[in-house]
């Protein structure tokens, strides 16, 4: 209600009520700031109670009590309400329109130029684009000029007057009625099967998720307005289709199995069944020629889903938008079939940008609320949860027991890209009530509560194991070295349990280097590697220094690489051949994985050592 209205409205009642003498009896004094009752019975009364008040959308009077209905409480009308005891404040209540019959609402019929002919489709689902301007979804076939015979698509039709809801044949009219409101706009996207016609080539012959029976049009709103919902047919007669709707529309979104409806200027409101059976099997269907993606429902033949003319029109399930009609026919002798355009895929496919909701009028949707558990810690460490990603997290805290000390505080974090967030914890041991509310885009969450206990440490923290590497043997004859019990084994420790730890072989005998082994760091943060030859036959291949490098996935930038070395030697008699080398698991419990130099092997891979031909394999041993 207009402020301007409640005023001339409360001077017209006051000029009324001059002669009422005793409806204006003073009442007892009584404090200022006591509620008191308003006279519900006196128009005068009520009309100066709300004088001073806006944002009014629904009141009336009900039991001596004055019911006020608001979107949002004002300062004022919280005033009001602790003024008066019997006026009582409903929040959420929005601002109606009128309707009106240019109000464009899905189901609705509209015709188009055909070059020549006229033909007649029906409006699928209202709403607007990115940029706020009105548009209406509905079949791309209405879009197109096809040739009866051939089946091929010649042109573009261009988009017609809406049809006179009063003649429409689901009112049981003739139809093809122009309404005399103007042209309803222009096409905007439009797609029939991508284009393409049915076998004509091998590119078309086969189905693509392309192929879809969608199509935009661009509303003129010099001539009429977009209204979310579908109409149900029953107000045809008085030309406004706008003012009794079948559903409100909330969302665009997949079929389910079951009972659907559809809106359209043929058949009007009518009901269907989910064809599941047929939709496990089938994805496209050839409509007139064309692939198009959707689903199938099915009804009696008696009382079809669809007839031709409700091309385009809604297809719902309660507050739903599934699909627009593409086509149809008799599915068997006592059913009727109909193929549903998908909206979800057909929006996805031509890129459209399609909101039911005003851009700018939308109420953005609240974001989940924070989750965050009990938590003990330690004095300013940190206390954690999880949030909506990039989500603004209002935590408060305040002392609950244990904690005299301790002052309540708030802090106002953001949820990194996985949606964790954290603040320092206080310094002051006890118990502490939480409270984390998540904000996005100006939308608040509901409140996450939760306890943070804050107990001394007890102990120091272990101090981290010094990193150390050990090379044993380091020097090693070759025959010894092509024995898979012996070898050299490589043992590091100082690493996190459960961290990925890298040996690379940086350098060795000519050509010898990139060689990479992986392992992982047990409960002591310790592992192992174990590298030997397998080229019994030519030890010497082996012959020479290599250098190792260690690293850990968990490096930081000012951590090195360990490192150190060991070399193959011939023995006394030019390759070895004595079994005093080192036992190759250094006394190691520790796994080895095993880099086997192998030798004698043909292929791509082959690194040369000595003029001799070899390539590195890798393999894990069993635990000793």
């Amino acid at each position: 209600m207009q402020k301007k209205l409640v005023q001339r409205s409360l001077a017209m009642t006051a000029a009324a009520a001059l002669g009422l003498g005793s409806a204006f009896v003073a009442s007892p004094v009584m404090a200022d700031d006591a509620p008191r009752q308003l006279d519900v019975q006196s128009d005068a009364q009520i009309q100066k109670a709300l004088a001073d008040v806006e944002g009014l959308n629904a009141y009336g009077t009900q039991g001596g009590e004055l019911n006020i209905g608001v979107e949002k409480k004002t300062p004022e009308i919280e005033e009001l309400e602790k003024k008066f005891e019997n006026v009582t404040v409903t929040e959420g209540v929005k601002q109606l329109e009128a309707y009106a019959d240019t109000d464009l609402v899905g189901g609705a019929g509209y015709l188009v130029d055909a070059g020549g002919g006229t033909g007649a489709c029906s409006t699928g689902f209202s709403g607007w684009d990115g940029d706020g301007n009105p548009v209406v979804l509905t079949a791309g076939h209405c879009s197109k000029i096809i040739n009866e015979e051939s089946g091929l698509i010649e042109g573009d039709t261009s988009v017609d007057e809406t049809e006179q809801p009063s003649t429409a044949p689901a009112n049981g009219g003739e139809g093809f009625k122009p309404s005399g409101k103007g042209i309803a706009g222009k096409w905007g996207f439009t797609s029939f099967g991508s284009g393409g016609f049915v076998g004509d080539d091998e590119d078309t012959a086969n189905a693509k998720p392309s192929d879809i029976d969608f199509a935009v049009i661009e509303v003129d709103d010099s001539k009429y307005a977009v209204k979310n919902g579908v109409t149900d047919w029953s107000s045809a007669d008085s030309e406004d289709l706008s003012s009794s709707l079948a559903a409100d529309i909330s969302e665009v979104g997949a079929h389910k199995n079951g009972g659907i409806q559809k809106s359209g200027r043929t058949t009007g409101l009518t009901d269907g069944e989910v064809f599941s059976d047929y939709n496990d099997k089938f994805e496209y269907a050839n409509v007139s020629g064309y692939w198009v993606h959707g689903f199938g429902v099915t009804s009696p033949i008696s009382k079809p889903f669809s007839q031709p003319g409700d091309s385009g029109g809604a297809v719902f399930q309660d507050s739903t938008a599934v699909g627009v009609i593409s086509g149809g026919g008799d599915y068997d002798a006592n059913t009727s079939f109909t193929w549903v355009a998908d909206l979800d895929h057909s929006i996805e496919q031509s890129g459209v940008d399609f909101k039911l909701k005003e851009p700018g009028d939308e109420t953005p949707d609240a974001p989940k609320a924070p989750v965050a558990e009990d938590q003990t810690i330690v004095p300013k460490s940190k206390v954690t949860g999880k949030a909506d990603p990039g989500a603004e997290v209002e935590v408060k805290w305040a002392p609950n027991s244990g904690a005299q000390a301790a002052k309540e505080g708030s802090e106002t974090v953001k949820a990194d890209e996985d949606g964790n967030f954290s603040l320092e914890g206080p310094s002051a041991e006890g118990k502490y009530d939480y409270s984390a509310v998540a904000v996005v885009d100006g939308a608040e969450s509901d409140t996450t509560e939760f306890t943070v206990t804050v107990e001394k440490q007890d102990t120091e923290p272990p101090a981290p194991v010094e990193r150390e590497i050990s090379v044993d043997p380091k020097e090693i004859t070759a025959s010894d070295f092509v024995k898979e019990d012996k070898g050299v084994t490589i043992s590091v420790k100082g690493f996190d349990e459960g961290e990925k730890v890298t040996l690379k072989v940086a350098s060795g005998p000519e050509n010898v280097e990139g060689i990479t082994l992986e392992e992982t760091a047990n409960a002591d943060g310790a592992t192992a590697f174990s590298i030997y030859g397998t080229s019994a036959s030519n030890p010497e291949a082996y012959l020479g220094k290599y250098d190792v490098e260690v690293t850990g996935a968990n490096d930081t930038d000012d951590e090195s690489a360990l490192t150190g070395s060991f070399e193959v030697v011939a023995d006394e008699n030019g390759n070895g051949g004595g079994d005093d080398g080192g036992n190759g698991g250094g006394g190691s419990d520790l796994p080895r994985t095993g880099a086997e130099l192998t030798g004698l092997f043909a292929g791509a891979g082959l690194l040369l050592v000595g003029g001799t031909a070899v390539v590195l394999t890798m393999r894990r041993k069993k635990n000793n």
